[in-house]
């Protein structure tokens, strides 16, 4: 009995002891065969238990990168599409706001029906008075045609300008009107005659030859008449020209393309110049002129700048403008001065007195004469 008890551990052991081969996994299903080894019984129980191990998360962390790239696409294509429906909002109101700036509707003209009365012209019938209706009412035009002429007058003035051109000598001209009057730029007193040259223009006297001779007999400046009455000197390099056929708006224009401006303005009967400047001088200021007496002794108004002066008569308040060809600065602010300091309303019997001389000159002035003279 003992020995059949040991034989059973015996055989339990050897059946222990032998190696089990199965049939690997790859096998089952009909899968292609792999390569593969003999494992013992220790080995598969180790693998099948690394098998029975939660398996990774890989998929869903592709999953989630697909979601977010797919949330992207869609924000941004949405947001294409709200830029572009802004985008096309308001280019298509611009679109619209130019064509009716292009095509401005036209204005339907307002017709008035005209009242008929046939009645009233019927009623009369004394011929005489008739007659006499048609003729009051042929006159009407007349009056009108007047008044616009006084209410049509638009003055354009220059800006406020106090900077000059260059003066290198200085002496009160600029190195532009040096050359318009053939004076020195290099030195202040061209003639010797102890006067500044811009002094001497200023007081209608010739910068070039020795005093007392005037500017008019220079040669520098030529005298304009107007039809009108009026007197005033001007450069002879400048030409002149009249805008209207009676002369009432003229022009006098340098090379460079500046030019001195005269208008002649009705006046209303018994109306100051103050009333005057008020209704006329659009965007001027009364505060900016200075009341003058010129070198002829006819009173006037200057603009604090010299640019704009004016002069009244009996009918006409007469304008002169300085119009320069760029804003600033000014390159004939002095020949302005001149030209309403010799302007007269109407022909004058008053003369410009003689320059006086330094006292040390008037030996060099008699010396100069008698040699002239002499010769």
């Amino acid at each position: 009995m003992f020995w059949r008890k040991n034989k059973k551990k015996t055989k339990e052991k050897k059946e222990l002891s032998v190696k089990i081969q199965t049939i690997p996994d790859v096998f089952y299903g009909g899968k292609d065969p792999e390569i593969y080894h003999t494992r013992d019984l220790g080995e598969s129980v180790k693998k099948d238990e690394k098998k029975v191990l939660p398996k990774k998360k890989a998929p869903q962390k592709k999953t989630q990168t697909k979601s977010k790239k797919k949330i992207i696409i869609i924000s941004s294509v949405s947001f294409v599409v709200v830029v572009g429906a802004i985008s096309w909002y308001y280019i298509a109101q611009y679109n619209s706001a130019k064509r009716q700036l292009e095509n401005p509707p036209e204005e339907t003209p307002v017709v008035e029906e005209i009242p008929t009365v046939p009645d009233v012209v019927e009623i009369p019938e004394v011929v005489t008075s008739t007659t006499e209706v048609v003729t009051s009412t042929e006159e009407i035009p007349e009056i009108v045609t007047s008044s616009p002429a006084l209410e049509s007058v638009f003055l354009e003035f220059p800006p406020l300008l106090l900077l000059d051109t260059t003066d290198l000598d200085g002496d009160g001209l600029t190195d532009i009107e040096e050359e318009l009057f053939d004076t020195d730029s290099g030195t202040w007193d061209s003639d010797s005659d102890g006067y500044f040259d811009g002094q001497e223009i200023f007081n209608l006297y010739n910068p070039r030859g020795f005093a007392p001779v005037k500017l008019i007999d220079s040669g520098l400046v030529q005298e304009y008449i107007n039809p009108l009455g009026y007197r005033v000197y001007y450069p002879l390099a400048w030409q002149t020209g009249d805008v209207d056929p009676k002369e009432r708006q003229v022009l006098f224009s340098a090379i460079s393309g500046d030019y001195v401006e005269i208008r002649a303005v009705e006046k209303k009967p018994r109306q100051t110049f103050v009333q005057w400047f008020g209704q006329n001088a659009e965007g001027q200021f009364f505060n900016d002129l200075k009341g003058f007496t010129n070198r002829f002794e006819q009173e006037g108004w200057y603009r604090r700048d010299s640019l704009v002066a004016y002069f009244e008569g009996d009918n006409y308040v007469y304008v002169i403008l300085y119009h320069p060809k760029d804003r600033a600065p000014v390159a004939y602010r002095h020949v302005v001065q001149m030209m309403y300091q010799g302007f007269r309303v109407q022909k004058t019997n008053i003369e410009l007195p003689d320059q006086e001389l330094f006292p040390g000159l008037e030996e060099v002035a008699t010396g100069t004469s008698e040699g002239l003279l002499g010769e």
